[in-house]
Formats: C-alpha cells, structure tokens, sequence
C-alpha cells in the first residue's frame, strides 16, 4: 500500500489551521446559500436547480482545497470573488444579508490566501528540446 502522505509532501501535520477553517466557512456558507436560493419562487425550476449545482461546486472545491489541490484554490477563489460581486449587486436583498454573505466570501477569501504556502510546488514538465529518448 502507497503512503500517500509521504509520497506527496502533503502530510496533515503541516497543514495551517486556515485550510480547516476554509473547508467549514465555504461549506456553512454553500449550504445556506443553496437553501435560500432553492426556496426562491420567483426563480424558475432549472434556474434553481443550476444555481444550486453551482453553489455545490463551492463545497467540492473546499474539500479539494483541505487536500491542496492547486485548482481547487483557483476554483474557490474565483467562485468566492464571484459571491462579493453578487453580494453587491443584489441591490432587492436586506442590507444584512449582503453584507453577511460578503464578508463571509472574503474572509474564505483572505483564509485560502493565507494558506497558499502550504500547498506544493507545481512540478512543470522538461521541455521537448531536453528529452533524449
């Protein structure tokens, strides 16, 4: 059986307590989100249904994150961004539901940056022209 900790760098004692905290804020926030917007009537089933599935992406990126997956990062970064932008924009919304829903989106935001130095080097294939064969 393969160590997959020691054959990765990856081992869990070195992880920073963001990555943890990341994966449980993302997932309060994805969850509560997913719940409001498939109780809002005004919107039509399949556009439910999608934002729902978009909004789980937001779960799976964050458990993907807390195995440091580099897209993952990438992934919960932009969907994140994307709920601050959202957060502003819904100008129908109550002021504190805005401003809760941002300020959660960036303080994952700042947590996932604070932990980026934890996740591997990214390992970059030789060029064609140094391959011998």
């Amino acid at each position: 059986m393969i160590d997959r900790a020691a054959t990765s760098g990856r081992d869990d004692a070195h992880r920073p307590w963001t990555l943890p905290a990341v994966v449980a804020l993302v997932s309060a926030e994805a969850l509560v989100e997913a719940v409001a917007v498939a109780g809002r009537g005004s919107l039509t089933p399949g556009l439910r249904a999608g934002l729902v599935l978009c909004i789980a992406l937001k779960a799976l990126f964050a458990w993907r994150v807390l195995h440091r997956s580099h897209g993952a990062a990438l992934g919960l970064l932009l969907l994140q961004g994307t709920t601050v932008v959202a957060a502003l924009g819904a100008v129908d919304s109550p002021a504190a539901v805005r401003l809760a829903l941002g300020g959660v989106a960036v303080a994952s935001i700042a947590l996932l940056s604070a932990s980026l130095h934890a996740f591997p080097q990214p390992q970059l294939p030789a060029p064609a022209e140094s391959r011998t064969p």
